[in-house]
């Protein structure tokens, strides 16, 4: 049965426009994940749908959720297309699957009453189901015959299965479910002692999330893995409340490099002060020594890699050295990786558009983050980058020619790219900006390694 699967996801996705690792997954690889080459799990990562990612207990990201997005869900519900809420399951499935392969947690939310279609997929450990309301029919309480045996078969491929705590069943869960949605998270949480003990052994599973300080508050209760929002958009209600801090010194000392780099300061005043900063220096020294440089010039100092690294690739380098500054937070591992996920899809969009300078596009991914990851106002972020208007203008004001950029984004990760108002045409389809979203991931994941 699991080939009807296969050939499902076959026809769905089209081989053709897998890479050949991918492909070679959808026909059972049987590969345990800490066996794949790292080039092979960049592929695999490549061909992921919409995702958000999954943060553990440590900070770092354990996986991504995958879910089917609103507005599709709400057409397929209005008419009985069992093909197309199979196709649906299938995409969801085969991206979790898929993510479990690289080593991390493929996290697939269904809603409960179409967990059904998921018995012919073939599945691994690491992919996690989470269980939804239902849709298209009165809600249930009761996980029904049909679904009772979705969960035992899919239990016996070693795939972890878990719902709310709403719903009873004659079987276990795997994990608990837990939807933050509009509650605060000490009331979700609260009452934890006098839960059945059942529910206490259980790993929890927190989605929804509707901020970072929320989200981190969630993992220091004991969430073991935690998924929502990460960081609102500048000038949002959430933006507006927070508490920022001023600019510390050491940040204010790559500021000031900035702004030389910027404004067209000449290369001596530059090197100057880089040598003014035992901790930039170190830092440019090890980035200038790697493999691809040495080779070019071994035992650099300081004035040769100004010289090979050139303006515009030291302004890349010193703005991406700002989110290392955030290590002090709870989930700093995975924010960085995050913000380094933004700068490079936007840039990719840039690149996309055929924008004079999709460098500056990387900057604005950045400084999108900056303000969260660092708890600084915006205005201190566009100050300390010297951002152009155009940056300025959608960054603070969400308007100008750049701000469908971060409209965009937003999209991305709320896994609405198929909402009518969402700005996808000027990039062909929904389709291809999930296409530079997997690229930028795959970036994103190789340079928070390194």
């Amino acid at each position: 049965m699991a080939h009807f699967f296969r050939r499902l996801v076959s026809k769905m996705l089209g081989q053709s426009t897998l890479q050949p690792e991918v492909a070679a997954y959808l026909q059972g690889s049987t590969a345990a994940p800490d066996q794949l080459p790292e080039a092979e799990k960049d592929a695999v990562i490549q061909a992921l749908g919409p995702r958000r990612p999954l943060i553990a207990a440590d900070g770092s990201i354990a996986g991504f959720e995958f879910c089917i997005d609103s507005a599709v869900l709400a057409r397929l519900v209005q008419r009985p297309d069992h093909r197309g809420w199979s196709a649906q399951v299938a995409r969801v499935l085969t991206s979790a699957r898929l993510t479990a392969h690289t080593g991390r947690v493929g996290f697939a939310r269904l809603p409960m009453n179409w967990l059904v279609y998921a018995v012919e997929a073939d599945l691994c450990p690491g992919v996690w189901i989470g269980l939804d309301p239902t849709v298209g029919e009165p809600d249930q309480f009761v996980l029904s015959p049909e679904v009772t045996y979705a969960v035992k078969t899919l239990r016996a491929s070693g795939v972890q299965v878990g719902w709310d705590m709403s719903v009873m069943s004659l079987v276990r869960r795997d994990f608990l479910l837990l939807h933050q949605g509009q509650q605060p998270i000490g009331q979700l949480l609260k009452g934890r002692s006098s839960w059945p003990g059942e529910l206490r052994r259980l790993d929890i599973l927190m989605t929804d999330i509707g901020s970072l300080e929320n989200l981190e508050m969630a993992l220091e209760q004991g969430v073991k893995f935690a998924c929502g929002a990460l960081a609102p958009m500048a000038g949002s209600p959430d933006h507006e409340v927070r508490e920022f801090l001023p600019v510390p010194p050491e940040m204010q000392r790559v500021a000031v490099l900035l702004n030389q780099l910027v404004t067209g300061t000449e290369t001596g005043a530059i090197v100057s002060s880089i040598k003014g900063d035992v901790g930039i220096s170190l830092r440019l020294l090890k980035r200038i020594n790697n493999a691809s440089y040495a080779q070019l010039m071994p035992d650099s100092d300081i004035e040769h890699a100004v010289m090979l690294l050139g303006r515009n690739e030291l302004y890349r380098w010193l703005s991406m050295l700002l989110v290392q500054f955030a290590g002090h937070r709870k989930a700093s591992s995975a924010l960085q990786e995050i913000t380094l996920w933004r700068a490079r899809l936007l840039e990719l969009l840039a690149l996309e558009c055929h924008e004079d300078k999709p460098g500056q596009f990387f900057t604005l991914g950045l400084a999108s983050m900056l303000s969260v990851l660092l708890k600084i106002s915006p205005q201190d972020v566009v100050t300390m980058l010297n951002l152009p208007e155009p940056a300025r203008l959608a960054l603070l004001e969400q308007t100008g020619p750049w701000a469908d950029y971060l409209r965009i984004l937003e999209r991305v990760e709320r896994q609405q790219l198929e909402d009518s108002d969402a700005p996808v045409s000027r990039w062909g389809d929904a389709t291809q900006v999930l296409a530079l979203s997997d690229q930028a991931w795959a970036w994103a994941s190789a340079q928070n390694k390194s």
